[in-house]
């Protein structure tokens, strides 16, 4: 039976302590590989999405505007040239304060 030394037992402490490094080291290597696809996909949907409410902003502008203008056309059948725009103003700013009301009230629930 051979003697086991004070220096064999380093030297298998040392060893396990590099195997255990190289299969942290590995280990982290492919947690942060995942993590790196993760956020690429989580930035491709977010892109996408945020692109897809830029786009519905934009057409909801251009409905309001289109709206507007219809209702000053409306108005200036009715009314003279001058009443009508700020008939049509009064109209949506009267929408625009509903849709406050309508806010305040979601956010003071959701607090």
């Amino acid at each position: 039976m051979s003697k086991v030394t004070v220096s064999d037992f380093i030297i298998a402490l040392l060893d396990l302590a590099e195997a255990e490094s190289r299969a942290f080291e590995k280990s982290v290597e492919n947690f942060m590989q995942r993590q790196r696809e993760a956020l690429r996909d989580s930035l491709y949907k977010n892109g996408w999405m945020v692109a897809w409410i830029v786009a519905a902003v934009a057409a909801l502008i251009g409905a309001v505007a289109f709206t507007g203008w219809g209702v000053y056309r409306l108005f200036a059948l009715y009314l003279s040239e001058t009443a009508a725009p700020f008939a049509a103003g009064g109209i949506l700013l009267v929408f625009t304060a509903v849709f406050a009301a309508f806010a305040l009230k979601m956010r003071r629930q959701d607090g």
